[in-house]
């Protein structure tokens, strides 16, 4: 069992060097196996704000904006989300955390995917929310709306979209994206991810070969997502818990912040149990 943290730690932004750039993030707590938190695509770190506390109970979390998002580096090098593992495998070596628990949102979650892949040795396991590239077909035209939104409204017309229903944080969503596509440089970076890694894979991706993830997988989704709808039984790892929670969209973390955030501690508490000691 991993150690309780009592020390009252509090939250903490910092910035690392990858690859001789910027790599912005949010640290609180300590003990344990830490978990990593990967945002969707044109978010960044500060959509975990409701559950990085309770996520660091028992275990430091630890959330980073993506190349081409938030405060890191705008260079994404050639625009596939697949390099952004090679990436974080320099973050996780700045922040000196040989291993860590997986939780990626939307892209994220492809993200996320793609290093447990890459160094499975790493990965004490893997959380997918509301994932992409899970076999479900997705809104290109959203995603294209939503990175260069002609104004307030229309940023409020796609904030719109990621939620169920009505909430006070839709007003705040539609200032972000409007504020992020009058920024030249974000922009045009955003605007490359979507055509070199999304605008031919609308139909969600080929079939996942899970043979190639050792580790422990749990899959959480918001009932009525509507930019990436829930998946097909086939396309789901076997035996894995596969989580719905009831009015939430495309951000249950946000949405149904509590109960989403019990069942991410609950499995993490779970893996923790069945690691070898250290």
């Amino acid at each position: 069992m991993p150690r309780p943290v009592s020390d009252g730690s509090r939250l903490r932004a910092g910035v690392a060097t990858v690859d001789g750039a910027q790599a912005a993030y949010l640290s609180v707590g300590g003990g344990g196996v830490p978990v990593l938190l990967l945002h969707g695509f044109a978010g960044d770190r500060l959509t975990w704000q409701f559950n990085l506390s309770a996520l660091s109970a028992r275990r430091r979390a630890v959330a980073v904006d993506l190349p081409g998002h938030g405060g890191s580096t705008p260079d994404v090098g050639r625009g596939l989300v697949t390099d952004f593992a090679p990436w974080l495998v320099g973050f996780l070596d700045a922040l000196e955390l040989p291993r860590v628990h997986l939780v990626g949102h939307s892209m994220g979650g492809y993200v996320g995917r793609e290093l447990a892949r890459l160094v499975p040795d790493r990965v004490a396991s893997l959380t997918l929310l509301a994932s992409a590239g899970l076999g479900t077909p997705f809104d290109l035209e959203f995603l294209r709306r939503a990175v260069a939104p002609a104004d307030v409204a229309e940023g409020r017309a796609c904030a719109e979209r990621l939620f169920a229903g009505p909430s006070p944080l839709i007003s705040r969503f539609a200032e972000v994206l409007h504020a992020q596509g009058c920024d030249p440089v974000r922009r045009a970076a955003l605007e490359r991810i979507i055509e070199l890694s999304f605008a031919d894979h609308t139909d969600g991706g080929p079939p996942v070969d899970w043979g190639a993830y050792p580790m422990p997988i749990q899959v959480l989704w918001g009932r009525a997502d509507r930019i990436i709808p829930l998946p097909p039984p086939d396309r789901l790892p076997p035996g894995a818990p596969f989580l719905v929670f009831d009015n939430a969209g495309h951000l249950p973390h946000i949405e149904a912040a509590s109960p989403v955030t019990l069942a991410i501690r609950a499995f993490l508490d779970r893996c923790d149990d069945t690691l070898p000691a250290s």
